[in-house]
């Protein structure tokens, strides 16, 4: 055909394009119905939960705000004069304060297990517990948190288990973590710091090898914090 040019061919062949469609779609009208439909419900349900993630992260912020007060409150050991009225809750022992906290954590943290402040009380409720003294109790909170998919809450809990078993005589399973945590650094825990926790385990046990670390540490970074604290083991060392 003389003068057809290949837009109109185009063009047609889109027009019976969508010609099919229409016929589908009518003789398919429950089909697309129950399609457009579920595709409806899917979005609805994508905001819904998007709105409740997010009214459960604000709930479990001003929570979590609330249990880190109580972390930092006043201690005030028996026979000392009342504080002012509006200082906010005191406690007589560091441990009795820890305790108080720890229960709020917890409670935050099983409320609110799905959002990123419940996976952070969860770590903090670990860490009120060692805290108050109870190193079981620490050790069950972290070990959870550790787990978690959240890899800067994780690090901070796997950090916090190693120090719990460098002080109860289980020093390869603490080195173990520093040396992963070193490996696969993350926004909490950088490789310099699990680097530094590692040389400093080795310098009663393998002092070649803190120094070593510490050399290494020099070399990477001359001028970071990790350096300078390095150079003063070596120094120390000598």
């Amino acid at each position: 055909m003389p003068g057809y040019t290949r837009r109109q061919l185009k063009e047609d062949k889109f027009a019976a394009t969508a010609q099919g469609a229409a016929v589908w779609a009518t003789g398919h009208r429950q089909t697309v119905i129950w399609t457009v439909g579920l595709a409806v419900v899917a979005v609805l349900l994508t905001t819904g939960v998007i709105t409740w993630r997010s009214r459960q992260s604000d709930e479990a912020n001003t929570q979590l705000s609330a249990a880190m007060r109580t972390l930092d409150a006043q201690i005030l050991p028996a026979g000392s004069p009342p504080p002012p009225e509006d200082s906010g809750p005191t406690f007589p022992t560091v441990a009795d304060r820890a305790k108080a906290a720890q229960k709020q954590f917890q409670a935050i943290a099983d409320k609110y297990s799905t959002v990123s402040p419940g996976k952070i009380a969860r770590y903090m409720s670990g860490m009120a517990f060692m805290q108050a003294g109870d190193k079981t109790g620490a050790e069950k909170e972290l070990k959870t948190a550790s787990d978690f998919r959240d890899k800067d809450v994780a690090a901070l809990a796997r950090m916090a288990l190693a120090s719990i078993y460098r002080g109860t005589n289980r020093a390869p399973e603490a080195i173990a973590i520093y040396k992963d945590l070193s490996e696969h650094p993350t926004v909490t825990v950088s490789k310099s710091q699990a680097q530094l926790e590692l040389a400093e385990m080795y310098e009663s046990t393998d002092p070649q090898q803190a120094t070593l670390i510490y050399q290494q540490l020099q070399k990477d970074d001359p001028h970071s914090p990790a350096a300078q604290v390095a150079s003063q083991k070596l120094t120390k060392s000598k």
